[in-house]
């Protein structure tokens, strides 16, 4: 038998000993946030409040969608249903409780005025035709018929209505993830097409509306009163838009005549994103001011969509050094506590540079956790299908 040279003998070694860190650490996120979620009414007395991950919250979306992909990567059961679990968590304890109900949030969910008020309205429609209840029903009714009469433009698109300095009229790219996934899923579960077109069209109309060709980034806003893009090129805006273009391929069928496209803004965007990478392998608040704190939520959100490119084969492999360097940037960001610091908390937009460089930096906000799970489980997939080295 062969004997193996000592130098790949390391090197297989310490892949093997980085890889056992890496799910370790994934794992420790993982389990803090399945912890504490409330999964039955019998977890809670009388007085006591739901989690802060059964809120209704977009946030939470993303961490479901997160523990879901851990469960089919790690061929773990306890993650893969979380998302199940909560949901009808959720549905249950309104049925029991809505009227004494201590959730922040269920305001959103009852009388939705915004479009971040979706929630987890994408789990709703995803879970539709498993084990539906009367709750999920009322729930796709109610944001349905939000959307209906949602302000929007001539040619169909949803906007916001921005009062303050602005009192116009504005396309908002945080938007686009607050719609498209809902749309997919709901195309999904009802096989009715229009709601996989509106998908895509809404996604055509974010990236006409905000792509900026000189920076190769988005824009964050744009304003019907002066026809013009406004704002500047904030992190977890741009990785709102990334994220939800790539949760669209990720359920677009392979035959879609829109599919090549779609994966020619993905490499498009994928590439601007990379041109501001930070040495240290993150990204900042704002995208291209250095001087902005490196920021964990974009920099979870660009890493994921980085490497889910590559191994979905979306993305040439010589994205893998940006993606697994955005990984180890990550990292750095991780507590003793195995919280997540350096997180711009909800954010509006601004034409002022300070709003973005004074916005606090918070520990533990649902906005990274998600993303950085994401992440996690696509380093464990690309090295399981050994793609990094």
């Amino acid at each position: 038998m062969p004997r193996i040279p000592w130098q790949l003998f390391v090197f297989y070694l310490s892949t093997l000993l980085v890889s056992c860190s890496d799910r370790v650490l994934i794992h420790g996120v993982a389990d803090r946030v399945s912890n504490n979620t409330n999964f039955s009414l019998a977890s809670l007395g009388e007085n006591t409040k739901p989690s802060r991950y059964n809120e209704w919250m977009y946030q939470n979306f993303i961490i479901m969608e997160a523990m879901d992909q851990l469960g089919l990567v790690l061929n773990d059961s306890s993650y893969a249903n979380y998302a199940r679990k909560n949901i009808n968590f959720f549905c249950a304890y309104l049925e029991e409780r809505k009227s004494t109900s201590q959730l922040k949030t269920l305001d959103w969910y009852l009388h939705p005025t915004e479009m971040w008020h979706c929630g987890m309205i994408a789990a709703f429609a995803a879970q539709q035709n498993i084990l539906t209840n009367q709750e999920k029903i009322n729930g796709l009714k109610t944001f349905q018929s939000f959307l209906l009469t949602a302000p929007k433009l001539a040619n169909g698109m949803f906007v916001r209505q921005k009062g303050g300095k602005y009192r116009t009229r504005a396309v908002q790219i945080d938007d686009i993830y607050m719609l498209s996934p809902y749309w997919v899923r709901m195309w999904q579960s009802t096989k009715d097409v229009q709601y996989l077109d509106k998908a895509i069209s809404e996604t055509y109309n974010y990236f006409n509306y905000l792509w900026d060709d000189k920076s190769q980034l988005m824009h964050c806003l744009w304003l019907e009163n002066t026809q013009k893009p406004a704002s500047h090129f904030w992190g977890r805006g741009n990785g709102w838009f990334i994220m939800a273009l790539a949760d669209l391929l990720n359920h677009l069928p392979y035959d879609h005549p829109q599919r090549k496209r779609l994966i020619a803004i993905f490499n498009q965007v994928a590439k601007g994103i990379a041109r501001y990478q930070d040495k240290d392998g993150l990204w900042h608040q704002v995208l291209n001011v250095p001087e902005s704190f490196s920021e964990s939520s974009c920099s979870g959100m660009f890493t994921y969509c980085i490497l889910k490119g590559v191994n979905e084969g979306w993305l040439n492999r010589s994205f893998n050094k940006t993606g697994m360097r955005g990984w180890r940037g990550l990292k750095t960001k991780i507590t003793s506590g195995l919280e997540i610091k350096d997180t711009c908390p909800p954010t509006d937009m601004s034409e002022d540079l300070s709003y973005f460089l004074n916005r606090p930096r918070v520990t533990d906000d649902q906005h990274a956790i998600g993303p950085f799970l994401l992440a996690g489980g696509e380093v464990l997939k690309a090295r399981r299908l050994s793609k990094l080295k």
